[in-house]
């Protein structure tokens, strides 16, 4: 609950400290004293549009804080803690909005300066506004299903139907599209059927085009291969004259120079050894020679096997490595694509499935609707019946309508307030007094199903007799057993319910005007309602 609201410079006030208490919080004054800056102060809290025209003249800026004491659980801690936003174990929370005289403003919550979208959603989860001019409850008839809804505990069936009707619209969703791209399934595996096809007869292997350049290469070559180390055989051991010869015949002559000089030796035995080394290159050259192969026929056949390679290395992968992993995945997806008419018929079947489910959920959802608008209504009329409208019908419609993640339901309130008369829709009445008590009655219906911790009923008794005033203080009491109330009254019938009142006046001083707000005992309270009766007061107090 709301449970300390500091206000600066806001409208006539120029520093004020108010401390409330759970129960009703009656705030009363003169017309003109100013009740409207609290009603400033506390939209500002909930993230309302910053008017520089709410600070006090003479002021660069104002303020207002508010300390709202244990509220952070269920949808608000998840809001807060997805946001980032610290808080103590205590669960309270701290929320000031600094408004500048050039119309900027900041919040923050907890000191932690946030967006005025994020503070307008963490404020509807402390504060509910309730008049006759700004009320959701009476025009939308969403609010009507949810008023409903939370009357009749629907949240965890809606939720449920919600999610089931979700999943049925993305399957129909996922088989619409499935049955319009039946024909761009077949394009593509045909595609992916013809460049398997192309992988497949290639039939490549890994390294193959490393293998088959080399050969490739000594093929192109092989002419000239043959020609040189014909050549070189030739000079080295040719039927002309050769190295081979010329060695073997001047090998007896290097002989008869050892014998006759045997410092010759060493010479000689590296002139033999140099005889050795060219027949083991004659023979290596020989045996190679008779190797080599002239074969154009075989070089073609290479040239084209590597255009090949090269060609499905543009289109597949830069390697061989890299095409066979094409190839793999290539086959997985003709797999995905030929199982496509599995896939439709699975949906189809699935969506049949949930469908069904669907409309069992949604005629339970009605049926529910249905029993809680009727037990809904007879409520509403015996709250309104207390209100001093005896004569009163409240009709809840449940109609069908287009389904929807809400169900197959519209839900419409009717008021017929006279015997006799046409019953008018809720959101086209136009008697203020109407429209009062059916707001009070409504929050009396759902006192203590409501999450929002504090009501905000501004000036709710507008437009109704004294009579009727002490039975809006009633219910206002009623309220207030499940949830703290403020309200902003001019009736002392209203008044005399309060667990805290608080009288707001204005005084003069220094030839300024400034708002007061004080918190009356039971003397001043006492002198209070005898102002607001008309009656003379029996003793001042300031």
């Amino acid at each position: 609950m709301l449970r300390e609201l500091r206000i600066i410079n806001i409208v006539l006030i120029e520093s004020v400290e108010i401390f409330f208490e759970a129960g009703l919080n009656v705030i009363t004054g003169e017309t003109g004293a100013g009740k409207s800056a609290i009603l400033h102060a506390l939209s500002l809290i909930m993230g309302s549009r910053a008017d520089s025209n709410v600070i006090r003249k003479g002021k660069d800026k104002g303020a207002v804080e508010a300390y709202f004491e244990k509220v952070i659980e269920g949808s608000l801690q998840k809001l807060l803690d997805d946001a980032g936003i610290s808080y103590e174990d205590d669960s309270g929370l701290i929320i000031r909005r600094e408004i500048s005289h050039n119309g900027k403003s900041r919040a923050f919550i907890n000191q932690q300066l946030v967006q005025l979208s994020f503070l307008k959603s963490v404020g509807a989860y402390l504060l509910d506004i309730v008049s006759q001019h700004a009320s959701r409850h009476l025009l939308s008839l969403e609010a009507h299903r949810e008023i409903v809804d939370l009357y009749g505990v629907l949240a965890d069936d809606v939720a449920t139907f919600a999610r089931s009707w979700e999943l049925e619209i993305e399957l129909q969703r996922k088989l619409k599209a499935l049955i319009e791209g039946e024909s761009q399934r077949l394009r593509e595996i045909e595609g992916c059927l013809r460049e398997l096809e192309e992988l497949q007869e290639a039939s490549l292997k890994e390294g193959e085009d490393e293998e088959i350049f080399a050969e490739y290469s000594l093929l192109m070559n092989s002419e000239e291969l043959s020609n040189k180390s014909g050549d070189i055989l030739r000079a080295l051991d040719g039927e002309k004259i050769s190295v081979m010869q010329l060695l073997n015949r001047h090998k007896r002559g290097f002989e008869g120079l050892v014998r006759l000089d045997p410092t010759l030796a060493p010479a000689l035995e590296a002139f033999n050894g140099a005889t050795v080394e060219i027949k083991e290159i004659v023979y290596t050259l020989s045996t190679y020679h008779s190797r080599i192969v002239c074969n154009p026929s075989r070089c073609h056949q290479l040239n084209e096997r590597l255009t090949l390679i090269a060609l499905l290395k543009r289109k597949y992968g830069s390697s061989i490595s890299e095409i066979q992993e094409y190839q793999k995945k290539l086959i997985e997806r003709i797999v995905e694509l030929e199982n496509g008419d599995t896939n439709i018929e699975n949906f189809k079947l699935e969506l049949i499935n949930v469908a069904e489910t669907n409309q069992k959920l949604a005629s339970q959802l009605t049926s529910k609707r249905q029993a809680a608008a009727k037990a809904f209504g007879l409520e509403m009329v015996r709250q309104l019946v207390s209100l001093n409208m005896p004569k009163v019908e409240f009709q809840v419609e449940v109609s069908s309508q287009k389904r929807s993640a809400i169900g197959d339901d519209v839900v419409e309130f009717f008021l017929l307030p006279n015997v006799g008369e046409r019953r008018i829709p809720i959101k086209d009445c136009a008697s203020g007094g109407e429209i009062s008590r059916i707001l009070l009655a409504l929050h009396v219906v759902l006192a203590g199903k409501q999450e929002i911790p504090t009501l905000i009923f501004d000036e709710i008794d507008e437009g109704v007799g004294g009579k009727t005033a002490s039975l809006l203080g009633e219910k206002l009491r009623e309220i207030s057993k499940n949830h703290q109330v403020f309200c902003i009254t001019h009736f002392p019938q209203v008044a005399k319910y309060a667990t805290l009142h608080l009288q707001i006046s204005k005084s003069e001083k220094n030839g300024r005007t400034s708002t007061e707000i004080q918190i009356l005992d039971e003397a001043t309270r006492h002198y209070e309602i005898s102002r607001m009766l008309g009656e003379e007061p029996v003793h001042t107090f300031k």
